[in-house]
């Protein structure tokens, strides 16, 4: 059987961003699904402990698992339209974390999602015309995206390729809101990423995967200006400095 993620370890404190980067096939998405119990059972087998404020979740069972995603994780997904339901109406599906999670009645629920979905910056007035996701912009997409994941104030959130298919306005937009709410409320922030240039200017710490091994680990600043790796410095030497968005420019060594 082969491993796709191996020997992978690392910790997080409230309100850190941990960026992980790596090309394509690196085992970046594999760690995402494992850390959110989201992974195919029947074709994955995880070992080790992933814990989460101090429950190891390989012990619990999927129902318990259900109950941590939402309420103490939340993940955004590459594609955002994938990541929505075409014939449910976008409120309806934030709404339907927070009455699974939250409790919420229907009108309740209702109201709070479009509340959260005005904070990312998908007001009421764009849903009342365009309330299904495919009416929607891939920007507008992936903040109703982020709003589901945020719905329930989770305490870590895990951003897969969150920006990918945005223009740079709008990356820089995405990451404005993520830092916003990293400092409102503290939240933990896993971002993944094959640009170095967009982790580097929002991650505190950046693991670099490889072939689905960790080759670097470290703070944004020791990795980007002493890169012990071979795969490391190579990616920096191809790094566009125009392209670091509010991050100071580190030449590499």
């Amino acid at each position: 059987m082969r491993a796709a993620v191996r020997d992978v370890s690392f910790e997080m404190q409230p309100g850190m961003a941990l960026g992980i980067i790596g090309e394509s096939g690196a085992g970046k998405t594999s760690l995402a699904l494992a850390l959110m119990g989201l992974h195919d059972p029947d074709r994955v087998v995880l070992s080790g402990d992933i814990k989460f404020k101090g429950t190891n979740l390989l012990e619990l069972s999927e129902n318990q698992r259900r109950r941590v995603r939402g309420s103490g994780m939340g993940m955004i997904f590459q594609d955002s339209s994938g990541g929505l339901d075409p014939s449910m109406r976008v409120v309806d599906q934030v709404a339907e974390a927070l009455r699974i999670h939250r409790g919420a009645g229907r009108r309740e629920a209702v109201q709070m999602a479009f509340e959260r979905l005005a904070r990312v910056g998908v007001p009421g007035e764009i849903l009342s015309v365009a309330p299904y996701a495919y009416q929607l912009s891939g920007g507008l997409c992936q903040r109703a995206m982020i709003a589901a994941a945020l719905a329930c104030d989770p305490d870590l959130l895990i951003a897969d390729e969150p920006t990918s298919a945005l223009d740079v306005t709008l990356q820089a937009q995405i990451i404005a809101l993520l830092n916003e709410r990293r400092a409102e409320t503290r939240l933990g922030v896993i971002f993944i990423s094959h640009d170095l240039a967009l982790v580097s200017s929002f991650a505190d710490e950046i693991i670099v995967l490889h072939g689905g091994e960790v080759v670097e680990h470290g703070s944004c600043l020791e990795v980007l200006r002493s890169p012990k790796h071979e795969y490391t410095r190579n990616l920096i030497a191809a790094w566009n400095y125009e392209d670091v968005q509010g991050g100071a420019k580190i030449a590499a060594s």
